[in-house]
């Protein structure tokens, strides 16, 4: 009977192969972990692009063009109601008109840029530009008629009101949507970006945390194996490999969920808030240029009111049946665009918003050159106030919505440039820590 004996396992390749199996484990956790990082970190950057650079900027152009553009056709009827007697006041008039229009193409050519990998997108600017075109046209057409005319203030002769009318109703049934869909399409980007982020970064810090906790418990293995085997109480390089890993793990975490609250202080402290005064604020634009236009055209008197008590409910919603009964009942717990703001933001702005309704409603107690010329001083007077107000709140917001978006990309850079270089050297220490050992196996 022949019996096989199994030769032993020599003990110097099971010492060895125990090393290099728990070295290695050490340096694909180390790997994974810093896989991990660089994948939360590349997600939430490219929020950062999109909110920051790309759709968030021209979301709030194109916003920025509503109110222009509304501003612009307010400016239209201004001039129109004005009579010779107000030439000078005309002339600012015109000089403002300019102004918006060159600010139009700016704000046009920033969205036309900012869409070029958007076809729908540039199709809709490029008529936007096409169509202002035709607007100047129609406004040129009613100031030449309305130069003719040499009117005094007030409402201008008929032929002047319905070519102006051709002007804005082209403005308000087609291109103020037009510039409000554009900000929609960007809005949407937005808010898909914002979303996908938090589900992303949730996952991210996740995954950093389990790698991470598995590169130290290797390395704490690999630490014990060797005190444990060759009687040495630390291995110098892999205690400072051990310290890089778990600094990498624990900065990773923080420069993660620093980017995450950025990101979100961004969208909801910065760019939602914008978005909603900077709308806000076209809106009561074009509920200023209805009082102008409600003097000018006695067509549509009760037709500009009605919008104008629409575009009011849509700024500051209270329950009411006509313009008078919303002016009567406005009060601070108000709902709306503006419903969202808090504390003082809330009181200062309703008490100004307040002042510029009550004064409208004096204003169409009134009549001809006597609601001009009120228009012209404590109307619009009212308005500016209420606008300044509406405009501080939105540079104050866009400046926080600066703030996060470097203080995302302060980290994302922080995150790229230090944390691949300190887990690459605890890579480097692993090997230097177990080499010596291995090689007294040789």
């Amino acid at each position: 009977m022949t019996v096989t004996v199994t030769p032993p396992v020599r003990r110097k390749e099971s010492v060895s192969g125990r090393v290099r199996t728990l070295a290695v484990l050490s340096l694909l956790t180390l790997a994974l972990l810093l896989a991990a990082i660089l994948a939360g970190a590349a997600s939430t950057g490219s929020s950062l692009r999109t909110i920051g650079h790309e759709a968030g900027p021209q979301v709030l152009a194109t916003t920025g063009l509503h109110r222009q553009m509304s501003e612009m056709d307010a400016l239209v009827a201004e001039t129109l109601l004005l009579g010779r007697e107000y030439g000078p006041q005309q002339q600012t008039d015109l000089t403002s008109y300019d102004q918006r229009r060159l600010e139009i193409s700016e704000s046009l050519l920033k969205a036309y840029r900012l869409a070029l990998d958007n076809p729908v997108e540039q199709r809709t600017v490029e008529s936007l530009i096409e169509g202002l075109g035709r607007y100047e046209r129609l406004a040129a057409q009613a100031r030449l008629l309305d130069t003719q005319s040499r009117h005094t203030a007030g409402q201008p002769p008929d032929t002047v009101v319905e070519a102006y009318q051709k002007a804005t109703d082209l403005m308000h049934r087609e291109l103020l949507p037009q510039a409000y869909n554009l900000t929609l399409e960007t809005g949407t980007i937005v808010r898909r970006a914002h979303d996908a982020e938090r589900s992303t970064t949730s996952l991210a810090r996740s995954a950093v945390i389990v790698t991470g906790l598995l590169a130290l418990a290797c390395l704490l293995g690999l630490q014990a194996y060797l005190t444990s085997r060759f009687r040495r109480v630390f291995a110098p390089a892999l205690v400072v490999a051990t310290v890089l890993t778990a600094a990498g793990l624990v900065t990773g975490t923080a420069l993660l969920n620093r980017q995450g609250q950025a990101l979100e202080e961004a969208k909801r402290r910065g760019f939602d808030s914008v978005l909603t005064l900077t709308r806000a604020r076209a809106i009561s634009k074009s509920m200023h240029g209805d009082q102008s236009r409600y003097l000018l055209d006695r067509f549509r008197k009760d037709t500009y009111e009605h919008t104008f008590l629409d575009k009011s409910r849509t700024i500051a919603a209270v329950e009411s049946t006509s313009l008078p009964d919303y002016q009567s009942k406005l009060h601070a717990n108000f709902q709306g665009l503006l419903g969202s703001l808090t504390g003082q933001d809330r009181g200062r702005l309703f008490a100004v918003y307040q002042r510029f309704q009550q004064a409208d409603a004096r204003m169409r107690t009134m009549s001809g050159e006597a609601a001009i010329k009120f228009w012209d001083g404590e109307l619009t007077q009212a308005y500016e106030s209420y606008d300044k107000a509406l405009e501080e709140l939105v540079r104050r917001h866009e400046s926080d919505f600066e703030r996060a978006i470097d203080s995302g990309d302060g980290a994302l850079e922080t995150l790229w440039r230090w944390i691949p270089a300190g887990l690459a050297a605890g890579a480097l220490l692993i090997l230097v820590g177990v080499w010596p050992r291995l090689r007294e196996y040789r």
